[in-house]
């Protein structure tokens, strides 16, 4: 599986771009896909900081949290990530002559968010700054979600779906099913990946077993079921 590296960009890295990490990385654990997610700033204004209450708060309404501290852009960052995503089209021209003043050779890699869309036109994402009101960011959250969907799609990547049991029952009945359907080749990698069912099933799972249990529960998608599984997220 392909390996990406992706660092989302806006003015003060308190609003837009700590927001587009959180989504994203949550995307990641879903799609059991393994990037690297960042993101910075174009300005010092908050460099050490927490992003924005109002940032924090949505992200919380989801689910989701952030452990990120405010950043400044560096040269580095050009050559290091493989996708430099500006959050709107002023941060993008900011991000070009920025590049140009610090001498940077190639910019290929810089690119907007708004530009991975459903339909391929390029979307005006709501530009987020403390100042904004908490039906901004709400907004905002949804904008962002669906642009990381459609950058993922753009990577062309396979998508994996786990069905996991939600109780106990169905654990059992999952454990008897490959039981009866016979184990393949043994993996001890997955001895690792299902802790819980050789925990729960000591004196009936083996590493066989589990290999088993994981190869029902573990889905490769295809393009088409791919984009209706992150449809769904």
């Amino acid at each position: 599986m392909s390996y990406k590296k992706l660092l989302f960009v806006c003015m003060g890295n308190s609003c837009g771009s700590p927001m587009a990490e959180a989504i994203m990385q949550n995307l990641m654990v879903k799609t059991s896909l393994y990037w690297e997610i960042d993101s910075a700033a174009l300005r010092t204004w908050n460099i050490g900081r927490k992003p924005h209450k109002q940032c924090l708060r949505v992200l919380r309404e989801h689910g989701l949290r952030s452990d990120h501290f405010c950043r400044l852009l560096t040269v580095h960052d050009f050559s290091y990530f493989d996708h430099i995503i500006a959050m709107n089209e002023h941060v993008h021209k900011e991000l070009m002559l920025w590049a140009n003043g610090n001498h940077v050779q190639n910019t290929s890699n810089v690119v907007m968010l708004g530009s991975y869309t459903k339909n391929g036109k390029s979307v005006s994402l709501i530009d987020l700054s403390p100042s904004r009101k908490l039906k901004a960011f709400r907004i905002a959250y949804y904008q962002i979600k669906d642009c990381c969907k459609q950058l993922i799609l753009s990577q062309h990547v396979k998508i994996v779906r786990y069905d996991l049991p939600s109780t106990d029952e169905e654990d059992e009945q999952n454990l008897d099913t490959m039981l009866r359907s016979g184990s393949p080749e043994s993996d001890k990698s997955l001895s690792e990946i299902m802790p819980d069912l050789v925990k729960r099933y000591p004196s009936r799972t083996s590493v066989s077993t589990v290999s088993s249990v994981h190869n029902c529960l573990e889905k490769k998608l295809c393009d088409n079921c791919g984009q209706q599984f992150l449809a769904t997220l």
